[in-house]
């Protein structure tokens, strides 16, 4: 149901205040999460050639990389004075810098002498910046250091060769660069992003994870994949509880960043009742939620599928058939059951995958399901932020949250770990390198070993080989199996134009709204994202 208002029909706004009004804190509620701000009825259509033609990522380079402020790192990847990371982004390449105990500076990564990148890999309590190819070196602050055969330079001025600087700014204990020297600040493009951050800021979180791996499509196409709920249905079908099946979630949009909340507020049919599947585990063997049909793993990769009427058929793990009556199966369930399973003695469970105790089971009785997940997390909170954890709205702990701030960054709302980072894989327009990062609430009682490295998997690497990420690897694989085959099937369509839904894709359709404005199509023509 998307938010259009009709007569007698009750829109998604409408469901989430009456939900809020519900909570167990709504003294609590933040007005951030109280206000409605849906784009125009849409939908929209979207040039295939922004995400396939390489004239679009050169333009990109031009008025995008170029111009727009851009999460390049964390504090958590400098521990000490004089850290240096590397940031590339399309053909650009920033070297990030730890210059003093509180203060940041990002160089262009280029020797000022014969251009050699000065640092193609991080650097750890440097006292200087040394171009490996000839030897010249520069201070921390970016003035120049050292010239061998100095002699040899008639008329270099020490105080002209600093390193150039791009621009840097800081929210959140992320590190922000724009290389446009006259862009506007980076406070005026995150707008009033922090209002939706009161109870848990960014500043009070470490960095608990950082996974990334190349894939191969345009950054575009793999990002928006990760904006939207529309896809869960067929896609993550096992993770659908309650009434949630109706994939409702409330979108908003803003000035430079959107705001996905799926919250199940609009309980209108819930799910079919189904018998208890022995052996059911939830990895290995489970239920389809909408059809009844059981996927169950009885090994080597084979996944044997079973319908309610006792139809089966055996399938890799890659949804091929194999032999049964039943020919066709769900590629993603049989991925789920049938694929790389997380290792044994992984990471700790989190909110809506702890199990209640019975004196929990008691207290919860009869609640709905989205209130019992939220005390379950209020619980594990209180381990960790005990001053805050009570009054904790249900909202902010049973729904998933999700932003978007242009052009690629992607941080979790509430007390979700996880934020994104999508970007070219360097000047290949083909390819993307995803980032994901969990942003975990400092404890309380200062006791916390933040990770500073990037744990990267080769491009045809499992997700489960990153278990610090836990269940989510196995969410990550069903999306992945997705995205090169929507990358192909935009090379083969016959259609010009992709066609984005009014409301469930409200995020696309505001991310493709400012790409317009900064990106639009420069130089080769002017179209425009055109309502239907």
């Amino acid at each position: 149901m998307g938010n259009t208002a009709e007569k007698g029909v009750r829109t998604m706004d409408d469901a989430f205040a009456e939900m809020l009004a519900a909570d167990s804190n709504p003294e609590n509620i933040s007005d951030a999460l109280r206000r409605n701000s849906p784009l125009e009825p849409g939908p929209s259509l979207i040039p295939v050639r922004r995400y396939i033609d390489r004239e679009y990522h050169e333009l990109e380079k031009k008025h995008l990389w170029g111009k727009v402020w851009q999460v390049a790192a964390h504090e958590d990847d400098f521990p000490n004075v004089g850290d240096v990371v590397p940031y590339d982004i399309s053909s650009m390449s920033f070297l990030v810098v730890r210059v003093a105990e509180n203060e940041y500076k990002a160089y262009y990564n280029a020797c000022l002498h014969r251009a050699r990148k000065l640092r193609e890999s991080r650097g750890k309590s440097l006292d200087e910046i040394r171009c490996q190819f000839h030897g010249w070196s520069w201070n921390l602050d970016g003035s120049l250091k050292q010239v061998p055969c100095a002699y040899d330079f008639n008329g270099l001025k020490r105080e002209e060769e600093s390193l150039p600087e791009a621009k840097v700014g800081r929210w959140g204990r992320f590190i922000f660069i724009n290389p446009d020297p006259d862009c506007g600040s980076l406070e005026d493009h995150l707008g009033d992003l922090g209002s939706n951050f009161e109870l848990l800021p960014y500043d009070r979180r470490f960095k608990q994870a950082h996974v990334a791996k190349v894939v191969r499509a345009n950054w575009k196409v793999v990002q928006e994949a990760f904006m939207e709920s529309y896809h869960v249905l067929m896609t993550h079908p096992q993770i659908l509880t309650g009434g949630a099946h109706d994939l409702c979630t409330k979108y908003d949009a803003f000035d430079n960043y959107s705001r996905a909340i799926r919250c199940g507020a609009l309980e209108t049919e819930g799910l079919p009742a189904w018998e208890p599947v022995v052996g059911e585990d939830g990895a290995t063997c489970l239920r389809h939620p909408l059809n009844g049909w059981i996927y169950r793993h009885i090994g080597e990769g084979v996944v044997e599928v079973t319908t309610p009427k006792g139809v089966t058929g055996k399938f890799t793990s890659e949804a091929d058939w194999i032999e049964g009556e039943l020919t066709d199966a769900n590629p993603h369930m049989c991925l789920w059951a049938g694929g790389y399973q997380l290792p044994a003695g992984g990471p700790a469970p989190r909110g809506r995958d702890m199990k209640m105790s019975d004196e929990m089971q008691e207290k919860l009785a009869g609640l709905p399901p989205r209130v019992q997940q939220a005390e379950l997390q209020r619980q594990m909170f209180k381990d960790v932020i005990p001053s805050i954890a009570e009054g904790i709205p249900d909202v902010e702990l049973h729904s998933s949250m999700y932003f978007s701030v242009f052009p690629n960054w992607h941080p979790w709302g509430s007390f979700n770990l996880i934020n994104y980072r999508f970007r070219p894989n360097g000047d290949n327009h083909e390819e993307c390198i995803m980032e994901c990062m969990y942003l975990a609430p400092i404890p309380e009682n200062g006791e916390y070993t933040p990770v500073s490295e990037i744990h990267w998997l080769e491009p045809d690497e499992d997700w489960t080989n990153a278990p610090e990420l836990g269940m989510l690897t196995k969410i990550f694989n069903q999306d992945l199996r997705n995205l090169p085959y929507v990358y192909q099937g935009m090379k083969a369509t016959a259609r010009e134009h992709l066609r984005v839904g009014d409301y469930n894709e409200l995020k696309l359709r505001h991310f493709h709204d400012l790409y317009d404005k900064w990106v639009g199509d420069g130089e080769v023509q002017p179209i425009k994202v055109k309502g239907l």
